[in-house]
């Protein structure tokens, strides 16, 4: 697959390689979000030549120590030949004392990257602390020094290494966390696909890189599913375990509750209902989860503070694919009966796709139509909305406001196939009444948004009552333009 968008990344990258002085990269993200791709692609576009890359394992202490000794010898200049293989330094400190002494042996920026630092923090948790010495007394003296730490288990690389009270914090010339690409990427990843599919693709991968690349390596995205996504061995299947069992201690009862929220249970008491855990310990797994960005809490846009309309909703969009389809089909698939998996996942996919994915990029447009200037006002929130008001439950699927100008926009999501019926318009005027703030009397914008199009009556209304009616390709143009800048 080829590299797309960071650009904000390569710009940080920049700045980080060319300052005249010693700099510390912390690079951090979930597995298979391009963090490897995104130095390498550095490295080459900018012709970077000196340097040294390693990457740490999951094998013991004495094992990583040996296998950095070795690479090390390699890259040192003062060696002409191989050490024995069984050579290796008695400790990191030494190793790391022995890779300055390298590295200032150059006149030019020496680029050195330990990828993976989260396993290696595993076996010695007292490395932070030895870096950070190193760092203060020694490594950051070296002016041609670059040293990227890059790690995949975030829980631990915001706990040991970037906290408060970690040893590394406040080192960190640069520090990125790296996350999924955003929708508009796909612009220019799937040229040749339709707006239909370049959803389905989002919804299925959450923008992330390596799943990305299994949907370029077909001409359809039924095809992808079945030749890619659902083979044995693909990682789209094996990932999620990994994903937890690397980061979490109790990963079955973090998994029942991703599952729970995957399959639309969002509030608090059906999350512990359906996943079987307590009410009174589900705050502790949940605040994990946050902490991860796995899970995300939505309030009401405008609700009181009293935090009770909160809902839960998986912020990992992969995992809230898997859990809501791979997941209920993996004895099919295991069994090898793929054609029928797959056609069950296309089938629900639709009403999926209308109820999270494409209300979400309605109000990612609402962000960048504000940003760009398309509306009346800049919004200083975006979300949805919901409540009971007197007996009857109100809900709204893109809400944006500013509110010291008291002004709103209030918008309807509509996937569905077929041209947008004047209905939907005016039940959605009638519903918005709900709200206190337009009872109040606020300015208020209304949006319809379509995958295919408005009907005739809809668009007539529409121009009477000054809504504003946006199709899939015009989501996508703004989206796109502001992605650009």
């Amino acid at each position: 697959m080829k590299f797309i968008g960071r650009q904000r990344e390569l710009q940080a990258l920049d700045h980080f390689y060319n300052t005249p002085e010693a700099g510390l990269l912390i690079l951090f993200g979930r597995r298979r979000v391009g963090k490897t791709a995104l130095l390498t692609h550095f490295m080459e576009s900018r012709k970077i030549s000196g340097g040294f890359y390693w990457m740490s394992t999951t094998h013991n202490s004495t094992y990583q120590l040996r296998d950095f000794t070795q690479s090390l010898f390699h890259y040192d200049p003062r060696f002409t030949t191989a050490p024995s293989p069984e050579f290796s330094f008695p400790d990191w400190e030494a190793a790391l004392n022995h890779l300055a002494d390298a590295v200032a042996q150059f006149s030019t920026p020496q680029l050195i990257v330990i990828d993976e630092f989260t396993y290696l923090l595993r076996n010695d948790p007292a490395l932070t602390s030895l870096i950070q010495r190193l760092w203060d007394h020694r490594l950051s003296k070296i002016d041609n020094l670059r040293l990227a730490l890059t790690g995949s288990l975030v829980g631990m690389m915001e706990r040991e290494v970037i906290s408060h009270q970690a040893p590394l914090y406040g080192r960190a010339t640069t520090l990125l966390r790296l996350r999924p690409l955003p929708y508009a990427a796909l612009l220019d990843l799937f040229q040749d696909r339709t707006a239909d599919e370049r959803v389905a693709i989002y919804a299925a991968t959450g923008g992330v890189p390596a799943y990305l690349n299994l949907f370029t390596r077909t001409r359809s995205f039924v095809s992808a599913l079945h030749t890619e996504c659902l083979s044995p061995g693909s990682i789209m299947l094996g990932d999620p375990a990994v994903i937890l069992h690397e980061q979490l201690k109790e990963p079955q009862s973090f998994e029942a509750i991703l599952s729970s929220i995957a399959s639309g249970f969002h509030k608090w008491s059906e999350i512990a209902r359906i996943s079987g855990v307590t009410e009174t310990s589900l705050g502790h797994y949940l605040r994990v989860l946050e902490e991860l960005e796995l899970v995300e809490r939505r309030d009401p846009v405008l609700a009181p503070p009293d935090g009770r309309q909160g809902q839960y909703y998986l912020q990992d969009h992969f995992l809230q694919f898997y859990y809501r389809f791979i997941m209920p089909h993996l004895s099919k698939i295991e069994r090898g009966y793929l054609d029928v998996a797959v056609n069950q996942i296309y089938e629900d996919l639709r009403a999926f796709i209308g109820t999270y994915v494409f209300e979400e990029l309605c109000r990612e447009w609402t962000l960048a139509a504000g940003a760009a200037g398309q509306l009346d006002f800049e919004p200083e929130v975006v979300g949805s909305y919901w409540r009971q008001y007197r007996g009857k439950g109100v809900q709204l699927d893109v809400v944006a406001a500013a509110k010291r100008q008291k002004k709103l926009l209030i918008g309807e999501a509509k996937w569905g196939k077929g041209a947008v019926s004047r209905t939907v318009l005016t039940n959605l005027i009638e519903r918005s009444q709900r709200m206190p703030q337009v009872a109040e009397g606020w300015q208020v914008q209304y949006v319809l948004f379509s995958r295919e199009g408005f009907t005739e009556a809809t668009k007539e209304t529409a121009r009477e009552l000054n809504v504003r009616l946006v199709a899939l390709d015009e989501i996508e143009a703004t989206l796109g333009e502001v992605y650009e800048k």
